[in-house]
């Protein structure tokens, strides 16, 4: 290639980059999330996380509570028993039994009570902050649910203008020699989006804006006669600019 063929190349180039890093950031813009909508959908999520821990609590509590409940009847049943066959007692004897038999279960079905009023304290609390949690909830769904809508708006707006570029982009590429094309697109992967360069002159020397790298002469001297170079300490293609 000679080197007005590879100046005009590069510079073909270069401009095609400039399409290219356009279109990295509207990709990357499409992509983010706006920070209101952020903010609201991890606002949602600690709610839906908090609610999922209270029943959880709820679930545990409501079944220590049953369990207490259904002790209590149990033993409440045997009271009654006791209590009806103390009457057919025959002696002092089995009627003391007996009536020791009923003060041990009256105790443990009051001990019962007792530990199953503070059980059902927790879960009437917990029903309160229940309810106040999904109030929340249902107060901020219609703003995410908004939110959403307008970012999925924004998206697709920025889809079409995204397909736009991208047949502007591939228009310009069709000016540029296959080989290069693929050798940039090559280099751009490996350095961050950015596959050819401008030479800097800075003094006496020369520097590559990508790197910052003062150039050999005779590297400076090829690019300048519009040689296709590459840096040899980044490796991107170098322009003259």
């Amino acid at each position: 290639m000679g080197s007005v063929n590879g100046a005009e190349a590069l510079e073909a180039l270069f401009r095609l980059q400039e399409k290219d890093l356009e279109l990295d950031q509207l990709r990357r813009e499409a992509e983010e999330l706006p920070q209101e909508l952020v903010e609201a959908q991890a606002q949602y999520e600690e709610l839906e996380e908090r609610l999922a821990g209270l029943l959880e609590r709820q679930a545990e509590l409501q079944k220590e509570y049953t369990r207490h409940s259904l002790d209590i009847q149990d033993l409440t049943e045997k009271e009654r028993q006791a209590e009806e066959e103390q009457k057919k007692a025959q002696s002092a004897r089995e009627q003391t039994q007996y009536e020791n038999r009923i003060q041990q279960l009256k105790d443990r079905i009051r001990e019962l009570k007792e530990l199953s009023k503070p059980l059902e304290d927790s879960i009437l609390d917990l029903e309160e902050a229940i309810e106040a949690l999904k109030e929340e909830l249902s107060a901020l769904k219609p703003r995410l649910e908004a939110l959403q809508e307008a970012n999925r708006v924004r998206v697709a707006e920025l889809t079409l203008v995204i397909e736009e570029k991208v047949a502007e982009r591939n228009r310009m590429a069709e000016a540029i020699p296959p080989g290069l094309l693929k050798e940039y697109e090559a280099i751009r992967r490996a350095r961050r989006g950015t596959g050819v360069v401008r030479m800097l002159r800075q003094g006496s020397a020369f520097r590559c804006e990508g790197c910052n790298v003062v150039l050999p002469t005779h590297v400076a001297q090829k690019v300048v006669q519009g040689q296709l170079v590459r840096c040899p300490s980044c490796g991107r293609l170098l322009w003259k600019g």
